[in-house]
């Protein structure tokens, strides 16, 4: 696809930085009205802004997308893999700060093992966090249906908006990378930067109402 890893770079750099602020405003809006969701969002934007930035700066200089792979460098292989570990980290996160917020108290999690990952080869580990990372929003949505039926989310609709986009993306990532389709794979990753979108107009919302 003609022009696909410049695109990528482009919403992978403008993801990852809309994480970062993400996190930011999380972080301060966390500080006023300490929410385990604001500070698992915190969290876990933050590994993921650090990771999609890093990502997007491996695509450009790589000239590849993930789908298009056999982008040999050790660098770029690296990079990827860093970026699909911290990836599913930092949904666990999030859940886990989903979970205390609906259940009330901090409930017992699996230990995600990243050791011998490696042995898998880009493209099966790819496979596997995009699948993990999509159980994991699955469950991240849920929740955060049960929190909103309970009444205790004032801008619950927004965040399962954010959340809602950014599982659908990761649905489009995972069947671009079994279909080895270079323009689906830009198109995942444009819904998953206006879920992002999406979920810092929420945090910097929480921060005016709860500094209001």
């Amino acid at each position: 696809m003609p022009g696909g890893p410049f695109i990528t770079f482009a919403l992978n750099f403008c993801s990852g930085f809309v994480a970062l602020l993400t996190s930011y405003y999380a972080y301060k809006s966390n500080r006023l009205v300490r929410s385990s969701i604001l500070g698992a969002i915190g969290v876990g934007f933050m590994l993921l802004g650090v990771g999609l930035v890093v990502d997007a700066g491996t695509s450009l200089v790589s000239g590849k997308l993930l789908v298009e792979f056999p982008a040999e460098r050790i660098l770029t292989l690296l990079a990827s893999f860093t970026y699909l570990a911290i990836q599913m980290v930092a949904y666990l996160v999030v859940a886990m700060g989903y979970a205390k917020a609906a259940y009330g108290k901090q409930v017992a999690t699996v230990p995600v093992v990243l050791a011998g990952a490696a042995a898998l080869g880009l493209y099966r580990f790819s496979l596997l966090s995009y699948f993990v990372a999509m159980i994991l929003l699955a469950f991240i949505v849920f929740q955060g249906l049960l929190i909103r039926s309970g009444g205790k989310s004032r801008y619950s609709a927004m965040v399962l908006l954010g959340f809602g986009l950014i599982l659908a993306a990761h649905a489009i990532l995972l069947f671009s990378v079994l279909a080895l389709w270079p323009g689906l794979f830009v198109v995942g990753t444009g819904v998953q930067f206006f879920g992002f979108l999406s979920l810092m107009a929420f945090v910097v919302r929480s921060e005016v109402v709860g500094s209001g």
